[in-house]
């Protein structure tokens, strides 16, 4: 299975963008797929390739998704059909349904709509 540490600074944007990337994240982390979010200034020294790539370009390089020990994508946050590519999970666990009831658990239904 594969996994994704997505690297971003201290002061990552908000709005829209953190918005739906935190959902993702805290989505597909209560169904146990491996996806997880680090500051890089604590966690880069982890990952040489990340923290080369830092040292070079600086803070313009980040966000950077880290896929299964290798840098994938650079300077943005990965879409919503590269992680559910990447991490092969299915869609409604990257953009839950907004009206009405899909059955599958994580969804993202409110609790009322799933009983």
């Amino acid at each position: 299975m594969a996994s994704m540490i997505l690297f971003d600074n201290e002061t990552a944007q908000s709005g829209p963008e953190k918005d739906r990337i935190d959902g993702i994240i805290q989505r597909l982390k209560d169904q146990g797929i491996c996806i997880e979010r680090h500051h890089v200034l604590h966690e880069a020294a982890k990952y040489p390739a990340v923290q080369k790539l830092v040292q070079e370009h600086g803070e313009k390089i980040l966000p950077i998704a880290f896929v299964n020990g290798f840098v994938m994508i650079t300077g943005r946050y990965p879409a919503n059909e590269e992680i559910r590519q990447i991490l092969n999970v299915p869609l409604q666990l990257i953009e839950p349904k907004q009206e009405g009831c899909c059955c599958i658990s994580g969804c993202g239904c409110p609790e009322e709509r799933c009983r």
